[in-house]
């Protein structure tokens, strides 16, 4: 019998902290690349979890790190800025950006 009070768990790739899957967004790693996932934990492919925070999104474009073991791909930096204007953009245009 599942417990009632379980929430799935991921770690930030901007801050590397712990929180629930559902007060993050999700990055997807499939064939196309990395993207955001459209629908939320429900695309194929590798993922990745952001808070939706501007600290969050600030610390993984200017991170150093390349290479991220939860999508199991090398993002370069044009790449992370790029996909964090499109998480920006997606949370504004839907009022979620903490």
């Amino acid at each position: 019998m599942p417990r009632s009070n379980h929430r799935p768990m991921r770690t930030c790739l901007g801050c590397l902290r712990t929180d629930a899957r559902d007060a993050m967004a999700r990055l997807v790693a499939d064939g196309r690349g990395v993207r955001l996932d459209d629908a939320p934990a429900h695309a194929p492919g590798r993922g990745g979890y952001l808070h939706r925070r501007e600290a969050c999104l600030d610390l993984f474009a200017r991170g150093k790190e390349r290479e991220f073991r939860s999508l199991r791909r090398r993002l370069g930096r044009a790449e992370r800025i790029a996909l964090t204007l499109a998480l920006r953009a997606r949370l504004v245009s839907g009022a979620r950006l903490e």
